[in-house]
């Protein structure tokens, strides 16, 4: 375990402690525990998208781009004006 100096706004400082106190946790283990999920979340963010471009096949976006639209007009509430 390592101890980490955070500066935080002071507001921000406050709800947090506002919910962990509401979760009934310490401060500290709050911050903790909601670093923890970002940062699982983070990697399994990694690991779906490096698995999803391994399946890629190059040039294949800029064909489906390209064929965009083709017999298909955008509708009237799409347009820009």
């Amino acid at each position: 375990m390592s101890t980490f100096p955070l500066r935080i706004p002071k507001d921000l400082k406050k709800e947090a402690s506002a919910q962990a106190e509401a979760a009934g946790v310490s401060l500290n283990q709050y911050i903790t525990t909601a670093l923890a999920a970002r940062v699982g979340a983070q990697a399994e963010a990694e690991r779906y998208f490096t698995a999803r471009a391994s399946r890629a096949v190059p040039g294949q976006a800029k064909a489906i781009l390209a064929r965009s639209g083709i017999g298909n007009p955008p509708r009237p509430d799409d347009l820009i004006e």
